[in-house]
């Protein structure tokens, strides 16, 4: 759970959420090191990966770091296949792109550290041009199983959609990281 963005904070309160061992010592928790992830960020900004470091810049952070990346998927088929491309986010923590009528996946990253979070937030799919032909949106989908996008062109052309995503922790309503994900399925005779 997120340390507090104001009021009273202690070395404890931060050691409880990033780890460690007694004593404690704020040299422990420098960014990239060993219990904190680099690029951890909180109510005051970047927590120091070295030099000056405090109490202060803990507030507002977590030990969870949330990353995904914009991506374009891409399908091509023949007749008399059908072209498929999607995208999915799954509940193991990571995403991936899924190509042809087998579903085969690919992965793309790892969305959030550690991947035993993942259960604890949820994504906002929305499409903002094109075609969906399969795929939850426009509705907060808690991550505790995996959710799959796709568009299908079966026969000659191409489809697309384009959709947009935002991920939050469940229960809240900060918007943690959005996305883009493009779409493109060509199928030709």
């Amino acid at each position: 759970m997120p340390l507090p963005s104001s009021g009273p904070l202690s070395l404890s309160d931060i050691q409880g959420e990033f780890g460690g061992s007694n004593p404690i010592s704020l040299s422990e928790y420098y960014a990239g090191g060993a219990l904190v992830p680099a690029g951890t960020t909180g109510t005051y900004g970047a927590v120091p990966s070295s030099g000056t470091i405090s109490i202060r810049n803990f507030y507002g952070t977590s030990n969870v770091v949330i990353a995904f990346t914009s991506t374009g998927v891409e399908d091509v088929a023949v007749e008399p296949d059908s072209a498929l491309a999607g995208y999915q986010i799954n509940s193991n923590g990571r995403d991936y792109a899924v190509n042809g009528t087998s579903l085969i996946t690919t992965e793309i990253e790892q969305w959030v550290t550690p991947t035993s979070a993942a259960s604890q937030y949820e994504v906002y799919p929305t499409v903002t041009s094109g075609t969906l032909t399969f795929g939850f949106i426009n509705a907060w989908l808690v991550l505790n199983t995996s959710y799959t996008w796709y568009v299908e062109q079966v026969s000659s052309g191409v489809k697309t959609a384009s959709m947009s995503f935002q991920v939050r922790k469940t229960g809240t309503a900060t918007v943690l990281d959005t996305w883009t994900v493009d779409l493109t399925a060509t199928r030709s005779a």
